[in-house]
């Protein structure tokens, strides 16, 4: 089930409450503002709007889509979109919120991943599909980037602070269990994380189904094998 803000910029409150498990918790989701008069504003219709936004940012670039298309793509006045959001720039934070929330939802399922190897691959697969089932992402996330300057806190910039942390408590289990050691868990945390970047931008499409196998078998590993006789 995908979860929903009403103004999702306003409160995503998920949190890491145990070791590399991120509990997706619907009610945190929730914004933490009065809710305001069911006369003027709705969870359905700022869906409806943000639904609307998503498939117009999919479809073209940021700079593209007008206020007046989604208005028209929602089948709402544009009265009434601006009085959910202000202007462009409010309304694409509230999608990056959304997305957070809902990232954070399909990253719940990683410790059910019977080992460390298999939490890692969980991770970058969560990953994957989610930018490949919205493609408009990545562009928004660039241009909040850009926008709001490295030190803005963004959603999508806690939830990546949130993964690090994740996949650093992976390296940590298996130390522990012996599977592996990443002798710098934090710089290769970011490391593979971010390089999941060209391959959701430029990577072979469609994405072959062992995709995040090979990532995690690349990064743990290494992509070059020495040939025979050589030492």
């Amino acid at each position: 089930m995908i979860s929903t803000c009403e103004r999702p910029f306003d409160a995503i409150q998920c949190g890491l409450t145990s070791q590399f498990h991120i509990p997706f918790d619907a009610a945190a989701c929730q914004c933490t503002t009065a809710r305001p008069s069911v006369r003027t504003k709705t969870l359905a219709q700022s869906e409806k709007i943000l639904t609307a936004a998503a498939r117009l940012f999919a479809a073209h670039h940021f700079h593209e889509t007008r206020m007046e298309d989604i208005a028209e793509l929602a089948e709402v006045g544009k009265g009434t979109l601006y009085r959910y959001f202000k202007d462009k720039e409010e309304l694409y934070m509230a999608l990056l919120a959304r997305a957070a929330c809902q990232m954070k939802e399909r990253l719940s399922a990683v410790d059910e991943a019977p080992d460390p190897r298999s939490k890692l691959e969980a991770v970058v697969g969560a990953i994957l599909d989610y930018f490949a089932e919205h493609p408009h992402l990545l562009d928004l996330i660039q241009h909040a980037e850009v926008m709001q300057g490295p030190d803005a806190d963004l959603p999508w910039q806690r939830l990546r602070r949130e993964n690090f942390r994740l996949v650093e408590a992976i390296f940590e289990e298996a130390r522990r269990s012996g599977a592996f050691q990443v002798m710098d868990p934090q710089l290769s945390a970011q490391l593979l994380l971010f390089s999941l970047r060209p391959v959701i931008r430029w990577g072979q499409k469609p994405r072959p189904a062992d995709m995040a196998r090979r990532i995690v078998e690349h990064f743990l590993y290494g992509a070059a094998r020495p040939a025979c006789g050589c030492r």
